[in-house]
């Protein structure tokens, strides 16, 4: 695999810019996204805690580090202002990118080793960039609702295991289910499911991120779950048990903390 640490960003919705086109160096100083929120029960006479294991991931945080350029992004120095005005102006650029939109986060993408291009939704934590004492190497707190980077695509997965590649967690895959009466795709280990009741022909399209269902028009009001969170998959192997007939696929992306 080819991995570059290419960064690009741009609100989400428009045209991915790259950043080094305004920065020599782009790195990132620190990532963590692998806390969980929610606690344990404390029970009367018992040692320690009630353990409740079915917690979510908490957003995460990252700091970017970008030394802004003093020249244009073909290294040549043409601004009015000399070097000082390159400065400013990436400078503006760079905050323009992580300012996201009124509607928009900003989206985030990388080529990294082994998780080739990835991205990740972003927003700016406090007032600004952090200038260092050099002036003109600035630290992005970063801060994704969305805890997890988004990798490739991965459909038309079915049987009876089901094995998302990277190391997080699907919660916002499309089920496709076709044909057979009450279809039901279940999880072994956790008991959830997602049900189509009756028979409504052709296939039905569950897309379990957007809580929608489609079968040629809106059928959400066939589809059955007995879990808040609808279905997951974790990262590796998951046993699941289709019933009631027909057949079914399942696409996601891969998912990467």
């Amino acid at each position: 695999m080819s991995w570059t640490w290419d960064y690009r960003a741009a609100p989400v919705g428009d045209s991915l810019e790259i950043l080094t086109d305004y920065c020599l160096e782009v790195r990132v100083l620190a990532e963590w996204s692998t806390g969980r929120r929610g606690d344990n029960l404390v029970g009367q006479y018992t040692h320690g805690e009630i353990v409740v294991p079915d917690k979510f991931v908490k957003g995460a945080n990252m700091v970017l580090e970008t030394i802004v350029r003093y020249t244009n992004s073909a290294g040549a120095v043409t601004h009015g202002d000399g070097e000082a005005g390159h400065v400013m102006e990436n400078l503006g650029s760079l905050k323009r990118i992580f300012g996201g939109k009124q509607t928009a986060l900003t989206r985030l993408q990388r080529i990294a080793p082994h998780q080739g291009t990835v991205t990740i939704d972003v927003e700016m934590l406090g007032s600004d960039a952090l200038p260092s004492q050099a002036r003109h190497i600035f630290a992005w707190p970063l801060h994704a609702p969305k805890p997890y980077w988004t990798g490739a695509a991965d459909n038309g997965n079915n049987g009876t295991t089901l094995t998302p590649g990277g190391d997080a967690p699907i919660d916002d895959m499309v089920i496709h289910l076709t044909g057979g009466t009450n279809a039901q795709l279940t999880h072994d280990d956790t008991g959830k499911f997602v049900k189509v009741v009756g028979t409504p022909g052709g296939t039905t399209d569950i897309d379990v991120g957007a809580r929608t269902a489609d079968n040629g028009g809106d059928v959400l009001n066939l589809v059955r779950v007995n879990s808040p969170d609808w279905f997951q998959l974790d990262a590796g192997a998951n046993a699941v048990t289709l019933t009631g007939g027909g057949s079914y696929t399942c696409d996601w992306n891969t998912k990467y903390r």
